[in-house]
């Protein structure tokens, strides 16, 4: 019997033993701590002790706890649906965020036999975590989603947690474990905000069903008018049969290919002013000017097609990227993405934008050079030509000759100008038609683009207003704000000058360098049609100042660039006009070359030879270069400013040579058919993404897990997503805006001569 007694002893004590190193083990376990953390099980205590929580949440939350414990389903589903330690805490994780839906779901009656006896509500909490020096040593924010019964405002919801943080915090003290967390605020998901109350929505609104009306007249007058008019075809052609001898409008086209591509367009009979006015809208119109596939029979720039459309996938991209990132539950995953060789397309991918200044100055110095040169012959001949009857009509990109170099005559306008005396200076007549054409063609620009630019500024703020109030996110952009207070700068094109934390739509930059970067440019074209060397002479000189500028703001901040941080020095450099013209000067350079030598250069076969793998070099350079991650100070310096030049410097070459027929397949690619409706989509393309991605990817109820297949599955629907409300846009507000302006031009005169 005493043996019997002393086992029972003696395996007693084991057990305490073992039972006393598992506790000790299980206290002791950071793990164990978080896991432990916001647990509503706890919350009954909380209620037995002082708190100030509102009678009726008080009694609802112990009908719940006490469900809870009992097993009830319902009761389970609240606890499910809030937030609870989640995984790849240790790997970037911020968000225990539960489920929104889920909390909505639950209440459902008509779907689930066993509901709560009282509506529940979703609030999200902000925390501060840490744990020790080792697991989380620096303090993290953390979103955490609650699900409570409707009578528990964030107050009541604050106080459960502010209780909750001091009972955990005696656990880890007890533990011997050196953590805390605290509660910031509490903020019901969604808010107060109501968008049908909103004014803003009522004004963008009351124009889009205008806008909406407008196009809808029109397209149906339109489609009265095609009909018409095809009719009558059909019956001339009758008669033209039954006489046997052919119409007047088959000899037109017999003589004239390019008049009969112009009819094949129209499919109507010209109108009068306000009839086309009308139709300025009309979605058949601007829809068929916009998809046209019909490559330009008058020039060879049509890469530059490629090019644009190429440059606004690598934007949709990179911000693709950068959202993904910030919503992701493994946040340390963007360091293991950005430690790829390849991730550099991402972390250098400034030079995408370069591009559209590459592109723009190019443009705007042919364009100016052809229009200068028209004037010229119509001045010598006293009679204007058939080309110069739409002078300003594919300007605006919806046409294929758009981006290409008509065909001009023998004499170019400089010789023309040499063939008179020209006085040194400048005349008062001079400068005042000087000053007039300036802010002609300035006015052109401003009213083609801002339009749907301002539509779209009124649509991000809306939207981000209703995302703001109902995610469970924090975006870190504030447009519902920042649009609201400072929209005209947008309006304005100064938006770049002022604070990016000010600024509303930061992607915007871009419009207002690109405006700022206009005027220069046709300051420069003015004045270079009487004094072309200096002309040149001071676009030398600002793109070196240029390069001095932003060297000198580099090395003062001592910026070392770093793919982990690519908008480092936004405010600083980025988005600044001195550190970005580089690229908007050498195509402007390049536009006077290729008009100059009407795309009719023969480059030697070593010259070629050199000239692609030099291209290629530079621009692979420019993005891959960056191998340890970072440069030190003095390579940043010349990396964010002779870099932006010699990356347009590299397009230089593509340009030249897809236009003067060495291009090969890289031509060929760039000049695909298919391309050119898809750029003439990439302005609004480029306005409206970011606003898309932001509304679906805050609007989720739970983070996403990052992986680069999973990004660039999203990345394809984002530009799908981009290029269809792109349209919808262009057609709404861009391509009327142009047809306007030709109307009110005095582009609808030959139409009227043909009637």
């Amino acid at each position: 019997m005493f043996k019997t007694n002393m086992l029972v002893v003696t395996l007693f004590v084991l057990v305490c033993v073992v039972s006393g190193e598992v506790n000790r083990t299980v206290s002791g376990s950071r793990m164990a701590w978080m896991k432990g953390l916001l647990d509503h099980h706890d919350w009954m205590q909380i209620l037995d002790g002082n708190h100030t929580v509102p009678r009726e949440c008080e009694a609802d939350l112990r009908q719940y706890i006490t469900a809870l414990n009992d097993g009830s389903l319902w009761a389970s589903k609240i606890y499910d649906a809030s937030g609870q330690y989640s995984p790849n805490i240790l790997f970037g994780n911020e968000y225990w965020l539960g489920s929104l839906n889920a909390c909505r779901d639950l209440q459902l009656k008509q779907y689930y036999a066993q509901t709560p006896p009282f509506p529940t509500t979703f609030y999200v909490a902000k925390i501060n975590l840490t744990v020790d020096g080792d697991h989380i040593p620096m303090t993290r924010p953390m979103l955490v989603g609650q699900c409570v019964p409707a009578s528990c405002n964030k107050d009541a919801v604050k106080i459960l947690l502010d209780a909750a943080e001091t009972i955990v915090s005696s656990r880890a003290a007890v533990a011997g474990i050196d953590a805390s967390f605290s509660t910031l605020y509490v903020r019901p998901v969604p808010g107060s905000y109501n968008v049908l109350n909103d004014p803003k929505l009522h004004i963008l609104g009351t124009a889009m069903l205008i806008v909406a009306i407008w196009m809808l007249a029109a397209s149906v007058y339109e489609g009265y008018l095609e009909r018409r008019y095809q009719y009558k075809e059909q019956k001339d052609l009758e008669v033209a049969n039954n006489n046997h001898k052919p119409t007047p409008n088959s000899q037109q086209t017999t003589e004239n290919s390019d008049e009969d591509i112009r009819d094949r367009e129209i499919r109507r009979e010209p109108c009068g002013m306000w009839s086309e006015i009308l139709l300025s809208f009309s979605v058949l119109s601007n829809g068929r000017a916009i998809l046209g596939t019909q490559r330009p029979s008058d020039g060879a720039l049509t890469c530059l097609h490629g090019m644009r459309f190429m440059s606004v996938l690598w934007v949709i991209m990179v911000h693709t990227y950068l959202t993904i990132f910030y919503i992701a539950d493994n946040k340390t995953m963007r360091v293991v993405t950005e430690r790829n060789f390849f991730y550099q397309s991402v972390g250098n991918a400034s030079y995408c934008v370069d591009t559209f200044f590459f592109i723009s100055g190019l443009l705007v110095t042919v364009l100016f050079l052809r229009s200068e040169e028209k004037k010229a012959n119509r001045k010598n001949a006293k009679k204007p030509e058939r080309v110069d009857k739409e002078i300003n009509k594919n300007v605006n990109g919806y046409t294929n000759s758009a981006l290409s170099v008509s065909v001009i005559g023998q004499e170019s306008f400089y010789e023309d100008l040499l063939d008179k005396p020209i006085a040194k200076g400048y005349s008062k007549q001079e400068i005042v038609r000087m000053i007039r054409s300036f802010f002609v063609m300035l006015s052109y620009r401003v009213v083609r683009l801002t339009p749907a630019y301002a539509f779209v500024i009124g649509l991000n703020e809306l939207v981000l207003r209703y995302t703001h109030d109902h995610t469970v996110f924090e975006p870190a952009i504030f447009d519902h704000i920042t649009c609201d207070k400072y929209w005209w700068r947008n309006v304005l094109y100064i938006n770049n000058l002022f604070p990016q934390k000010d600024m509303c739509m930061v992607w915007s930059w871009y419009m207002a360098n690109d405006t700022q970067f206009y005027v220069v440019g046709i300051i420069l074209l003015l004045i270079s049609v009487k004094h072309m060397k200096f002309a040149m002479v001071t676009l030398i000189l600002v793109m070196v100042s240029s390069w001095a500028t932003t060297i000198y703001v580099s090395v003062w901040h001592q910026y070392k660039a770093r793919i982990q941080e690519p908008f480092e020095m936004f405010d600083p450099l980025y988005d600044k006009p001195w550190s970005r013209i580089g690229p908007y000067l050498v195509g402007m350079i390049v536009g006077w070359y290729l008009y100059k030598m009407r795309c009719q250069v023969r480059i030697p076969y070593w010259v070629v030879a050199i000239g692609w793998p030099t291209s290629l070099v530079i621009i692979s350079s420019l993005i891959f270069g960056m191998v340890d991650g970072y440069f030190e100070v003095w390579p940043t310096a010349f990396y964010v400013s002779v870099g932006h030049t010699a990356w347009a410097v590299a397009l230089a070459w593509i340009a030249i040579a897809c236009c003067c027929g060495y291009g090969g397949l890289v031509n060929s690619a760039l000049s695909y058919r298919g391309l050119l409706p898809l750029s003439r989509l990439t302005y609004c393309a480029y306005l409206v993404h970011p606003t898309i991605m932001m509304y679906t990817s805050f609007l989720l109820d739970g983070p996403l897990h990052l992986q680069n297949s999973m990004v660039l599955t999203i990345y394809a629907g984002y530009a799908v997503m981009a290029f269809l409300a792109s349209f919808a846009i262009s057609l709404a507000f861009e391509a009327p805006a142009v047809r306007l302006i030709k109307i009110f031009n005095g582009g609808n005169k030959s139409q009227k001569s043909n009637k």
